[in-house]
This record gives structure tokens, C-alpha cells and sequence, in this order.
């Protein structure tokens, strides 16, 4: 029974090892993901089957422990990736477009698309985590300037100044 036991914690410790790995060398998703899940419900099966009374170590707990943990991790990170708000941090962008006369604006959040008529120095802030940010102004009239400036927690990122349209924008990154 112990023998079991041993060989299930040695492929969960593998399991957990070979995803650690392929999470550093960038491995693809499908060698990162299933390599570990696949280790971890072998490991899972073998502390199902020295789950006797034997007082062998390691531990019952240990063993089903290990192999819960070589499934959960990769699972936790795909939950992590497919939703970005979990991990990602949050910024403030302060959007201000400056126009001597009302303007049209599509502010850009990420995926999302927001229009709104724009009065001469109005500002907007944003609590957000997306990783791009922007304005698209144009006027009715070619010769208004219009200005705009995105900061980021305080500090400018993007500023643009122009006759007519002025498309602002901050993609993280690109700093």
C-alpha cells in the first residue's frame, strides 16, 4: 500500500512541477494544461487505491491532497485567464477632451464602446483594469481644435491635439 501511496505524491509533486515549468517556458496551453490534469488524476486514482488503513507513510490525507492539487492549480489558472478582472490590477484613467464647442466621443475600455456628446472641458475617470484605453472626437466643424489627455494614476500617458478629429489612446504595454 505505502508503494502507492509514494508513487501518487511523486506524480502530483511531477504534476505540479511539469506545470510550474511550462508556465515559465511558455509552453502551449494544451502541453501546459493537460500534462499536469492528466498526472494529477493518475496520482488521484493511485491514493484512491492505497486508501487501506495501512498506517503507511505518506498519509492518506497527503496523498489525496497532492493529487487534488496537481487537478486544481491548472484549473484555477484557466478561470484566472478567461477571467481578467481576477488577477489584473486596476488603474485610474482620467479621460479630458478639450473642445471650444460640443463633440462627439467613443471612449474605448477595453472591448467595450461607450458614445457620448462631449461639453468644452468635460473629464471622465475610469476605475478600470482594461488594457486599452481611449477617445475617438470629431466635431462638425473641420477647423475646431480638439485636444484630449488620458493619465493614468495621475500621470499622462497620451495626449493629442488636432483640427477637426483627434483619436487618443493608451494600449499597457506600450509605455
Amino acid at each position: 500500500m505505502s508503494r502507492l501511496r509514494v508513487a501518487s505524491v511523486g506524480l502530483s509533486v511531477a504534476a505540479i512541477a511539469s506545470f510550474a515549468m511550462g508556465m515559465l517556458l511558455s509552453w502551449s496551453r494544451m502541453a501546459v494544461l493537460i500534462v499536469p490534469v492528466v498526472l494529477g488524476v493518475v496520482a488521484l486514482v493511485l491514493a484512491i487505491r492505497a486508501r487501506g488503513p495501512a498506517p503507511a507513510r505518506p498519509g492518506r490525507v497527503v496523498a489525496f491532497v497532492m493529487s487534488a492539487l496537481a487537478i486544481i492549480a491548472p484549473a484555477l489558472t484557466i478561470v484566472a485567464v478567461i477571467r481578467p478582472g481576477v488577477l489584473a490590477p486596476s488603474a485610474v484613467y482620467t479621460i479630458t477632451v478639450d473642445s471650444p464647442e460640443p463633440v462627439d466621443v467613443i471612449i474605448r475600455e477595453g472591448a467595450e464602446h461607450t458614445s457620448k456628446a462631449w461639453a468644452s472641458g468635460d473629464t471622465i475617470t475610469l476605475d478600470s483594469n482594461a488594457t486599452v484605453i481611449g477617445t475617438a472626437a470629431h466635431t462638425s466643424t473641420p477647423t475646431t481644435v480638439i485636444s484630449c489627455e488620458i493619465r493614468r494614476d495621475g500621470v499622462i500617458v497620451a495626449t493629442e491635439e488636432r483640427a477637426g478629429s483627434v483619436n487618443c489612446s493608451f494600449i499597457e504595454g506600450d509605455e
